[in-house]
């Protein structure tokens, strides 16, 4: 996958989408699949916004349940499955543990039972999608109080705890990798993909959008790119992209956002995630009395998150405060006494935005609605040529991407086959026998390579691991980047040769995410800048300036 941006410039498209985070990433693979000619352009790295700032949880929709929306329910557990089967290597198992409480009877246990009978029957049949059967979730159980606080021993100071439902969700070991999965396919099959390219506004005959103004952000030269069909899947940028056309709206106009803040901290507990519930309010019409937050074992950490900040600024500003991590701390302290986290446990954080539409935004009370926003222009606004694609989850941009392409292929007069992601597999994911594949390279590579680096890169590459080692062994490059860090030197280099990574940051925080569980050490990061540096031609000042801007990633604003 090479990052040939003028080659945009020299074709009509039949798709032109814009946005490299999950949904447009989803777009882009779909349409591809079906034989369109698609171009894909992102402002800054791929899955490098919002994607990336989640709780990496594919959601299998019970959070639904106290709302009602039992088709919702049923819809993400249904893509949760997808997922399993098309990126195998990307997706685990985690049992989460939801404390049942005697103070409320919503918070009781046979409420919590009554609710996981009701979730199951809706779910019924949906792990057939998974064809690997080592895949498929194990059966949830109930724990009693004695084996809860056996298993889970800081528990016991909530006080009030009558139990725990366990709940099997699937977890990502890395949200950017999985966007980038889909890219890279819909490269594979023909897509023509930009990072860095972005859309100063769109182009417009009559009433018409026939493309858009596209800029290099590298170089600052801009350029046209021309499609039969726009599709503006630019998440929080939705409406500033529309904004060059000022007769485009969407259905429900985006009122703000909440900021959520997820910190990466000392592993509290190794084998359990842990719904636990806080004072903040949240919307529906059954509730268990306030908004969870989750602590979830990742890579030999705990990913804690999120909270719920409404934020009115511009998106480009966004960034991590000592505040923020100084209140969230204080909120998992007070909901958890005796955890004790202190700002020395916390290795690292991050934040992102999730769009609201609700009329008034208020403080203290969760508002997210997992609505997506799917917009013909034409029929909306009396303007061709343009397709608005907001999602609002991870988990279902798999769906609102065949929802999108399935409006686009009525609208071009190329032809194109019927969406198949559902069964075919990413190209990173084409392994039938996950299990089998991962003792197969435990065997061949063992000799050469410690187990938990083996287990890396088939996390990170799956099915083209064997590549990965084969380019390592005839490059001299299976050295790892740090004696504590799995990565290897030889994934910075493909990072850069075949998956357009440009910047240390998109090396360090997305291709192999060597910094996201904390500081990798100036070692590496000095090493992984000389790698770049020899293919990207970067003297010792910009070598110096990149690992600045990764070490400010560290930095927190203070107010």
């Amino acid at each position: 996958m090479k990052r040939d941006i003028q080659s945009l410039g020299g074709k009509t498209f039949d798709v032109l989408v814009i946005g490299g985070g999950i949904t447009g990433a989803c777009i882009a693979h779909d349409a591809a699949l079906r034989g369109l000619a698609v171009a894909l352009v992102e402002k800054g790295d791929f899955g490098g916004f919002t994607s990336s700032a989640s709780s990496k949880l594919l959601h299998g929709g019970i959070r639904y349940l106290p709302k009602a929306q039992l088709w919702k329910i049923r819809e993400s557990a249904r893509e949760q499955a997808i997922l399993q089967h098309v990126a195998p290597h990307l997706t685990q198992w985690v049992p989460f543990l939801i404390p049942t409480r005697k103070e409320a009877v919503m918070q009781g246990a046979l409420a919590l039972k009554a609710a996981m009978h009701i979730y199951r029957g809706i779910c019924a049949g949906l792990t057939g999608l998974i064809r690997d059967s080592g895949k498929r979730p194990p059966r949830a159980r109930f724990y009693q109080p004695g084996e809860l606080f056996r298993r889970v021993p800081f528990l016991q100071g909530i006080g009030g705890i009558t139990g725990a439902q366990e709940l099997w969700e699937s977890h990502m070991y890395s949200s950017e990798r999985m966007v980038l999965a889909f890219v890279k396919t819909a490269v594979h099959n023909g897509a023509a993909a930009a990072n860095y390219a972005e859309v100063v506004e769109l182009l417009r005959e009559g009433s018409r959008v026939t493309g858009a103004l596209v800029k290099d952000v590298l170089t600052g030269t801009s350029f046209p790119v021309r499609a039969a069909l726009v599709i503006n899947a630019a998440g929080p940028y939705v409406q500033a992209v529309n904004r060059s056309v000022p007769a485009l709206h969407l259905k429900k106009e985006i009122t703000g956002f909440s900021r959520g803040v997820h910190l990466v901290a000392r592993q509290v507990e190794d084998r359990y995630a842990l719904a636990l519930t806080t004072r903040q309010k949240t919307e529906g019409l059954i509730t268990r009395g306030g908004r969870h937050f989750f602590i979830i074992p990742w890579r030999n950490r705990s990913l804690i998150g999120t909270t719920n900040v409404p934020f009115s600024g511009s998106p480009d500003d966004i960034r991590v405060s000592e505040k923020d991590i100084e209140e969230f701390l204080e909120e998992i302290n007070r909901s958890v006494p005796g955890l004790n986290l202190a700002r020395s446990d916390v290795f690292y954080a991050f934040t992102g935005l999730y769009p609201l539409i609700s009329r008034k935004i208020k403080k203290d009370t969760y508002q997210g609605t997992g609505d997506y926003q799917i917009i013909d222009h034409a029929r909306s606004d009396a303007i061709d040529g343009i397709v608005t694609a907001l999602g609002a989850k991870y988990t279902t941009a798999r769906l609102v991407a065949e929802k999108t392409v399935n409006l686009a292929a009525g609208k071009l007069p190329a032809p194109s086959s019927p969406c198949r992601t559902v069964e075919v597999r990413l190209s990173e994911g084409d392994i039938d026998d996950l299990e089998k594949f991962r003792r197969r390279c435990l065997e061949k590579y063992s000799s050469r390579l410690d187990q938990d680096v083996i287990s890396h890169l088939i996390r990170y590459h799956g099915a083209e691991s064997d590549h990965v080692v084969e380019t390592g062994l005839h490059r001299n490059m299976l050295t790892r980047l740090h004696p504590a860090a799995f990565t290897l030197e030889v994934e910075v280099y493909l990072a850069v040769a075949e998956e357009m990574a440009q910047t240390l940051e998109d090396v360090v925080f997305r291709r192999t995410g060597l910094g996201t569980t904390g500081h990798p050490g100036q070692e590496a990061l000095v090493r992984s800048a000389e790698i770049m540096g020899d293919l990207l031609g970067w003297d010792a000042q910009e070598r110096e300036r990149q690992i600045a801007a990764v070490n400010e990633r560290y930095r927190y604003r203070s107010g």
